[in-house]
């Protein structure tokens, strides 16, 4: 991060509580003003002024509780991420479900430990990291798991695709961080789109034995847009990839099911219907299905007038 760099000796994959105390040292060492608990509620441009006019409203303040602020900046940027709002579909029999929880991924806290001998079923649909990664927390806590998958999906160990895309690059005995990112930016997009059709055959071959064995399993597997892999389908698509970090396995070993290319035709009081007919019941019920394009939340944030004016993004 600027003036203060992550500590060489850290490993790659940080762990999240360490990452939080890092941000935390960062902020408080540079003497950043950080809100945490505030909610932007309105935000209105002066054109002749050239200044926002900002409601700000803070919660959990010591010994004040809550607060509304008004300011008056000359810009403001909208670091919220690539991705806006959560994409949650609107299927016939949402409002029957009988179950514990039918939630979009980003509301899932993670799967309940239960009683011993006690077994629960979980459907999760959608096949991204965030899927698998959900469907794994299920199965590890004891439940029955099937997930959804309703096209294709770039699969890739973690091992493999770090070592073949970023070996050399981006890990201890490197370039500089810094040095790195120049040498990565620096590829125009179709030369990198080439090179990644090598990577991504290289990977696939590495991974051929979870790759087959997904497939035997009815997992449907893709190569990215145009042969070119992870990077490519993340540029364009933003989504439809999974970074394998356990749960192929459990697919391959049929601990978790997969339910392939059928759309749901209703949500019932104890599962899904598909549209071929096949009923699968379930306890809780969680949409993986992404999230719309950043443009949402700057709709949600600055209203239609601005979000109007900004440029495609990404995989909008």
């Amino acid at each position: 991060m600027p003036y203060i760099p992550f500590p060489s000796h850290w490993p790659m994959f940080t762990p999240k509580d360490k990452l939080a105390e890092w941000f935390e040292s960062y902020a408080r060492l540079l003497e950043l003003n950080v809100w945490t608990s505030t909610t932007l509620t309105d935000a209105k441009w002066d054109a002749d002024k050239r200044q926002w006019t900002v409601t700000l409203v803070r919660k959990n303040i010591p010994g004040i509780g809550e607060e509304t602020r008004t300011l008056h900046p000359r810009h403001i940027i909208q670091a919220t991420g690539h991705s806006g709002e959560m994409k949650m579909p609107s299927i016939r029999g949402m409002d029957s479900f009988k179950g514990d929880a039918l939630r979009h991924s980003s509301q899932f806290k993670g799967a309940q430990v239960l009683p011993k001998g006690e077994t629960r079923r979980a459907i999760v649909v959608g096949c991204c990291n965030s899927g698998h990664d959900i469907a794994q927390d299920f199965y590890e806590h004891g439940y029955d798991v099937t997930i959804v998958q309703r096209s294709s999906t770039y699969v890739m160990s973690s091992e493999n695709g770090i070592d073949v895309l970023l070996g050399g690059l981006y890990d201890e005995g490197g370039p500089e961080t810094e040095d790195a990112d120049i040498l990565f930016m620096s590829i125009p997009n179709a030369m990198l789109k080439r090179m990644h059709q090598d990577a991504t055959a290289e990977i696939s071959r590495r991974d051929e034995p979870t790759l087959k064995g997904l497939e035997k399993a009815g997992f449907k597997l893709d190569s990215g847009p145009d042969d070119a892999g992870f990077f490519m389908k993340y540029f364009q698509r933003g989504g439809g990839y999974y970074i394998d970090v356990g749960c192929s396995q459990l697919i391959v070993d049929g601990k978790i099911k997969v339910k392939q290319g059928q759309e749901i035709e209703e949500v019932k009081p104890n599962g899904l219907l598909f549209t071929d007919g096949q009923l699968l019941e379930a306890d809780e019920i969680i949409f993986a299905t992404g999230y719309d394009n950043m443009r949402g939340t700057a709709r949600k944030i600055f209203g239609d007038e601005l979000a109007d004016k900004v440029e495609v993004a990404q995989h909008d």
